[in-house]
């Protein structure tokens, strides 16, 4: 038990390392009380999210059904390129119907913070299990035999699901503090589904 929190810790650490330092350096735009358009500073930390929220809905859409937004919503991708790497992971049923209730919450988080910022197209997104294994091999401080491969069972699947969302909250729950606009503040709550209060 203690050794999956170790995991856990280093692989939270190391994708708090991917976040640029201005993500969380204070804010030089300036707002007027009582103004309604939104500052250049709430647009960015609510368009940094948009990397996390491609992330978590290419990966629980591919891994719960083997498809992504190409085929769900190719609006939303702006054009971006696809992932490389996600395939449909081998998982039973109930991790199967818990995880595409994950995806469609992940294109509803989209289309929030689209609706709200023009945003950017969707970033290359390395999926594959080459890619967690190098993860979870720096986690544990050796490369696993046989590598870690998130597509390969349910239990697997359910590991790489938790490092992802958790890191996106770390990154919602930094930022909020610095978000300006009583509006940009109001989604990026009401996206999270907490009711937290600055």
């Amino acid at each position: 038990m203690a050794q999956l929190a170790y995991v856990t810790i280093a692989i939270v650490a190391f994708f708090l390392i991917l976040l640029p330092q201005s993500y969380f350096s204070e804010s030089i735009s300036s707002h007027h009380p009582g103004s309604s358009s939104p500052t250049q500073s709430d647009v960015d930390l609510l368009e940094f999210p948009l990397n996390l929220e491609y992330l978590e809905a290419e990966f629980f859409l591919y891994g719960s059904l083997g498809y992504g937004l190409d085929k769900v919503n190719p609006g939303l991708t702006q054009g971006g390129p696809s992932p490389i790497g996600a395939k449909k992971a081998h998982l039973d049923h109930f991790t199967r119907d818990v995880i595409t209730q994950f995806a469609w919450q992940e294109v509803g988080h989209l289309r929030a913070i689209k609706s709200t910022v023009k945003g950017f197209p969707r970033p290359l997104l390395n999926l594959s299990a080459e890619s967690f294994a190098e993860v979870f091999d720096s986690a544990f401080g050796h490369p696993l035999v046989p590598p870690f491969d998130p597509y390969a069972n349910s239990i697997n699947y359910l590991l790489a699901s938790y490092v992802i969302p958790y890191v996106g909250l770390t990154g919602y729950v930094g930022a909020a503090p610095k978000l300006q606009g009583p509006v940009f503040k109001s989604v990026s709550f009401k996206h999270n589904n907490k009711k937290l209060k600055i």
